[in-house]
C-alpha cells in the first residue's frame, strides 16, 4: 500500500493531512497516533511548499514485530538545508516562521531521519508506530526500497522481494521484459519463485529454477543476493542488466551479471560473494534509473536509514521512459 502525492501548492498540504489520517485510521491507529502522523505530513508538506515551491509526499505501511506503522518520506529538489544541525533546534527558521517544524516531527515520530545537500534538496523520512514506545525490529537487516512504472503505465513491470531464514537476508531484484501487466507477470512469478526457496538454495540454483518458471513469459532480467552477517560475506548472482554494488565505509564493490534473459536465453550464472560487515550497505537497481547514478552527489547518504536512501536515489536518477526501482539493504 503506497500513496505519492504531488505537492505543488497550498492545497497539497490539506491533501497529504488527509490522505495520512486514511492510512493511520486503515492501519487501526489510535486517534493520539492518528494525530501526531498528521502533524508530520502537516509539517513536512509546508516546509516543501514555504521552501522548495514544490515536491512530493510518499505514504506507506511497514511493520516493525508485530506493530503496524505508518512510514512517510518528503521529498524535494529545493536549495537544501545549509545548517542541519541548526535547523532541527527549535526556535531556528530561515522563513520567518516559529522554526518548530523539523523539531516537532521528530518528537512525533517513532524513527526520524533527514538528509539535506545544499542546492541539491531535502528528503526526510518520518515512522510512526500504533503504540506509546518504539517496537524495533527483530530482524539483523533494515530494508527500503522505491519503485515506480513508465510514466502513463498503472503497472510496474519491475518486481522485488526479500526473505529472511536463519539470520540470512535474501533478495531479489527483476526487471521484466517491456512494460506494462505482462511484464509485470513475469516480475511476479519470478518473486513468487524466489519465495518458495529453501534454506538450502543458493543465489544460482533460485536462478535456475527461476529460468525454468518463467518460460512461456515475457522473460526478465534477474538478480539475487545472499547477506550472512554471521559469516561476513554476501553472494550474488544476477542475469542481465540489474546494476549492484555494495557499499562497506570508503570502499564500494560492484556486483557484475552475465549477460542473458531469465526465462528465454540463460547460458551462464556466476556468483561472486563480496566481505560484508556492520558498516556494509548493497544498492540493487533496474536500468529505470540512469546508468550514470553514483554516490558522489551524496555525500554521507549511505548513512543513513534505507528507506531513506532508496527514496533519494530514485528521485535523482529514475528515468520516467522506464519502471524504475531501487532496493537497499543495511546490516540493522
Amino acid at each position: 500500500m503506497e500513496a505519492a502525492l504531488s505537492l505543488t501548492d497550498q492545497s497539497g498540504i490539506a491533501e497529504a493531512r488527509r490522505a495520512t489520517i486514511k492510512l493511520a485510521q486503515s492501519l487501526g491507529f489510535s486517534e493520539r497516533y492518528q494525530a501526531d502522523a498528521a502533524l508530520v505530513a502537516s509539517e513536512a508538506a509546508t516546509n516543501i511548499i514555504k521552501y522548495a515551491g514544490r515536491g512530493e509526499i510518499l505514504l506507506r505501511q511497514y511493520t516493525s514485530g508485530e506493530v503496524p506503522g505508518l512510514e512517510l518520506l518528503a521529498l524535494d529538489r529545493g536549495p537544501g538545508i545549509a545548517n542541519l544541525e541548526a535547523a532541527q533546534r527549535d526556535g531556528f527558521s530561515t522563513g520567518g516562521s516559529l522554526g518548530a517544524g523539523l523539531g516537532t516531527m521528530s518528537r512525533q515520530s517513532h524513527l526520524f531521519d533527514i538528509y539535506s545537500v545544499p542546492g541539491a534538496g531535502t528528503a526526510l523520512l518520518a515512522r510512526i508506530q500504533n503504540a506509546r514506545s518504539h517496537v524495533a525490529d527483530v530482524s539483523r537487516y533494515a530494508v527500503g526500497a522505491r519503485s515506480t512504472p513508465k510514466a502513463n503505465q498503472e503497472v510496474c513491470g519491475d518486481g522485488w522481494g526479500i526473505k529472511e531464514c536463519n539470520g540470512q537476508m535474501r533478495t531479489v531484484l527483476l526487471d521484466g521484459l517491456g512494460h506494462g501487466p505482462l511484464a509485470s507477470d513475469a516480475s511476479r512469478r519470478a518473486v513468487e519463485i524466489f519465495l518458495e526457496s529453501n534454506s538450502s538454495d543458493t543465489p544460482a540454483s533460485i536462478l535456475r529454477r527461476a529460468h525454468e518458471g518463467l518460460k512461456g513469459t515475457r522473460g526478465a532480467v534477474m538478480a539475487v543476493a545472499q547477506i550472512d552477517t554471521e559469516a561476513g560475506s554476501m553472494t550474488f548472482a544476477g542475469v542481465g542488466n540489474i546494476v549492484g554494488i555494495v557499499v562497506s565505509g570508503e570502499a564500494s564493490q560492484h556486483l557484475l551479471s552475465t549477460d542473458g534473459t531469465v526465462g528465454y536465453n540463460m547460458r551462464l550464472i556466476r556468483e561472486v560473494s563480496v566481505e560484508w560487515n556492520a558498516r556494509s550497505a548493497m544498492v540493487l537497481t533496474t536500468d529505470g534509473l540512469s546508468t550514470r547514478w553514483n554516490l558522489n552527489r551524496h555525500p554521507g547518504l549511505m548513512q543513513h536509514h534505507p528507506s531513506l536512501i532508496a527514496a533519494v536515489l530514485h528521485r535523482d536518477f529514475a528515468r520516467d521512459s522506464d519502471d524504475a526501482t531501487v532496493v537497499v539493504v543495511k546490516a540493522a
